[in-house]
């Protein structure tokens, strides 16, 4: 995990960590990634692929996959998201 941001998540339900892990993957894709948002998503899905909750194998398989990848990134301590118009029909720049 990140050692540039240290913080404790509180426990939740998995739907709602799911949630927080889909936000976290959009906002970095469209904004790009900080050190906050990149430690945040390696604690959730760190939590998730640990949760004692009943998931069918291959979510089980893909949240450890991409936390295997999202555990290699490393962002420095300084960095801030792009500021842009949120991607609406018409904005597209990809």
């Amino acid at each position: 995990m990140s050692d540039a941001i240290p913080c404790d998540l509180p426990e939740m339900p998995l739907d709602l960590r799911l949630a927080a892990i889909l936000n976290l993957l959009s906002s970095s894709a469209l904004r790009g990634a900080t050190a906050n948002k990149t430690a945040a998503l390696q604690m959730h899905l760190e939590a998730a692929a640990a949760a004692p909750e009943a998931m069918a194998e291959p979510l089980r398989e893909a949240l450890a996959e991409v936390l295997a990848g999202w555990l290699q990134v490393r962002c420095h301590p300084a960095s801030v998201p792009v500021s842009h118009c949120p991607m609406v029909p018409g904005n597209c720049l990809h």
